[in-house]
């Protein structure tokens, strides 16, 4: 089993309904979900510092992450 790893940009400008329009999947395969996990917290921060900086403070933006299992066929 492999994992991705999936970014979900979300405002919380509404804290009881906060809303999440784009999602970032990362174009890295990981071998086991601690070693995508902890890529995950580094992955958010870099996105919203990179991406989506300007807009922070404005739109109280987070990320939310996770790690999916995928299924890969070993090749012979």
């Amino acid at each position: 089993m492999k994992y991705v790893l999936i970014l979900y940009v979300c405002s919380f400008m509404d804290i009881t309904n906060p809303s999440c329009s784009e999602t970032h999947v990362i174009p890295l395969e990981f071998k086991n979900y601690q070693e995508c996990i902890l890529q995950g917290y580094k992955s958010a921060h870099n996105t919203l510092k990179e991406l989506y900086g300007d807009r922070i403070e404005n739109e109280k933006l987070a990320i939310k992450f996770n790690c999916q299992a995928v299924k890969v066929e070993e090749k012979v």
